[in-house]
């Protein structure tokens, strides 16, 4: 890993905390009229006895210290005499259907009905908006139906003020979350994105993409339990689907990254787990959606469950980087993901601490996930850096590799494999063609009387020439020994291949004159419409070839008479 890197992902993780503090002091702006928190509340359960309670304790009025399914709850408080231009009031509430009614004139009503019927109701939050003319020093009544049983928190404390105030005051106080869990999100698909577009070039491809899905997971899981859609002024039950969802996918992502990075993927142990877990999950959804048991009332097994897991995994990568020698890459992986288990198994501690289901440890278990989130996604920027680097040296190694493969190392032209691939390339459509095949005459005698090395000057000449000679679109190649082809796929006219050969004699003749030794050739070639119309390709390189020994013995037997011309 280069130390410019390292300060690269540095300089990354410092802009990101200071755009949070530069994001929440832009956000630190004065209320038109003061919020009132409405801590004391008139409370009545099930027709007892009116006492003065805060939300978090309304359960304790009950014999069993919990709510049941069809408890009746009665919230009432008195609203300021101060004058608000816009009275608005922040209800959030869990597991209860709800009127709202100023003077036994109602209001605001919701999941009345469901309330009834024992639905699932997670957690709500609303603005409900106050009559302007009838609000001053009247009394309040929240009148509350429970969906369900073993509950201890219903309700949060209320807030009072103008309209504009409370969504200021509400975004002010998530605004980390709502950075960390947008940042996630979008984070994830970009790295996606960008990860399928340089898939040829990096390594570990699945654990990029499994990254990228729990990277969109953990932000939807911060976004989602806060209840940011309030932000975006879209009260629905949507969101709690979406909270459940994340975090039970999350889990098992965690274990297949880790299986990655630590290539235990072949390890029974490894995936028989991941299927435990993953059943586990499963019955979980089964036992909500028959109703037996709603997911709410598994948080606490599934947090222990999420934390035995996560420090088994923590402790295998340990022992995975003491016994084997991990490369830096796998390195930075299971650093940047073992920062986020730590923020994660932190998170299921406060969650497991807060017994009531208050979530009072609810945006500080945000804030540490999506610290720790945030040095994951370090840790996978980093690992990206290293992949590309050092795609381009792997590039060269492979197309190294290919030369060696289908390119003649002493001429530089393509060699026998590849002169055989082309040759069947044009069969794959019914274009006129040309196949040219060569021979060089004097190769075994300059090899025998000067040696190889002038052998392979001859060869390295020769492909200069067909170079020249026969230039793009025409396709020239080194069949083995003193034998090569030319392939032209496309013909201008019928004399063009004759001037071309007129050219080749001319060079070879004066490359003869220079070094003093024959460079003469043998050829012969075939058009396609020559032969008969079912013939293949292999069948004109052999008509071409054919011509090309003919042509061969008369230039021997011209060499021969020439000789015993000179002897005479």
């Amino acid at each position: 890993m280069k130390t410019k890197n390292i300060y690269v992902i540095l300089w990354f993780i410092l802009i990101i905390f200071f755009t949070i503090l530069l994001a929440k002091f832009f956000l630190q702006s004065g209320n038109i009229s003061p919020i009132i928190e409405e801590s004391s509340l008139n409370v009545t359960v099930n027709g007892s006895n009116m006492e003065i309670l805060n939300a978090k304790d309304i359960y304790t009025v009950t014999e069993s210290r919990s709510f049941k399914k069809g408890d009746n709850v009665i919230v009432s408080f008195v609203l300021p005499t101060d004058n608000y231009e816009f009275p608005t009031l922040l209800l959030s509430t869990q597991f209860v259907g709800y009127t709202v009614s100023i003077d036994d004139t109602i209001i605001y009503q919701k999941r009345i009905d469901k309330a009834l019927d024992g639905d699932f109701l997670p957690r709500d939050i609303c603005l409900i908006t106050i009559p302007y003319s009838a609000y001053k020093g009247k009394e309040l009544v929240l009148n509350m139906t429970v969906s369900q049983s073993d509950i201890k928190t219903i309700m949060n404390t209320p807030f009072f003020g103008n309209f504009d105030d409370l969504v200021r005051n509400y975004t002010r106080t998530k605004a980390v979350s709502v950075f960390l869990g947008t940042f996630m999100c979008m984070f994830g698909v970009i790295f996606l994105l960008i990860s399928l577009f340089f898939a040829a070039k990096i390594n570990g491809l699945s654990g990029q993409v499994r990254s990228s899905i729990l990277c969109v997971c953990g932000g939807a899981w911060i976004l989602t339990s806060q209840r940011l859609n309030l932000v975006f002024m879209t009260n629905n039950e949507i969101p709690a689907f979406y909270e459940y969802l994340s975090l039970y996918a999350s889990l098992p992502i965690i274990m297949l990254l880790y299986c990655t990075i630590c290539h235990r993927l072949h390890k029974k142990a490894s995936v028989t787990s991941i299927i435990a877990v993953s059943l586990i999950e499963l019955s979980f959804v089964i036992c909500h959606l028959t109703r037996i048991r709603y997911l709410n009332m598994f948080s606490r097994p599934f947090a222990i469950m999420y934390i035995i897991c996560l420090i088994g995994y923590m402790t295998s990568s340990f022992y995975y980087l003491r016994r084997r020698k991990a490369s830096t890459y796998d390195k930075v992986q299971i650093a940047g993901l073992n920062t986020l288990i730590s923020s994660l198994i932190i998170a299921s501690v406060l969650s497991i601490l807060d017994k009531n289901g208050a979530r009072i440890f609810n945006n500080a278990i945000s804030i540490i996930m999506g610290i720790g989130g945030i040095m994951f996604v370090a840790s996978r920027i980093m690992t990206l850096m290293v992949s590309l680097h050092n795609a381009d040296p792997m590039k060269k190694r492979e197309m190294a590799l290919s030369s060696l493969a289908y390119i003649d190392s002493l001429t530089g032209l393509p060699n026998r494999t590849s002169c055989d691939q082309e040759t069947m390339k044009l069969d794959d459509n019914n274009l006129d063609y040309l196949i040219m095949s060569l021979d060089l005459n004097g190769l075994k005698e300059v090899n025998d009387s000067r040696g190889h090395s002038a052998g392979d000057e001859l060869l390295r000449n020769f492909a200069d020439v067909l170079n020249i000679c026969f230039p793009d679109p025409c396709f020239k190649g080194r069949t083995g020994g003193d034998e090569f082809i030319v392939l032209l796929n496309e013909i201008p006219n019928e004399g063009y291949i004759e001037s071309h050969i007129a050219h080749m004699n001319k060079l070879l003749e004066d490359k003869g004159k220079d070094t003093g030794f024959d460079h003469s050739v043998a050829y012969g070639y075939c058009y396609r419409h020559e032969m008969p119309q079912e013939a293949h390709s292999h069948e004109v390189y052999m008509k071409a070839d054919e011509r090309m020994y003919a042509l061969k013995r008369k230039q021997h037997e011209q060499k021969k008479m020439l000789k015993e011309s000179v002897q005479l």
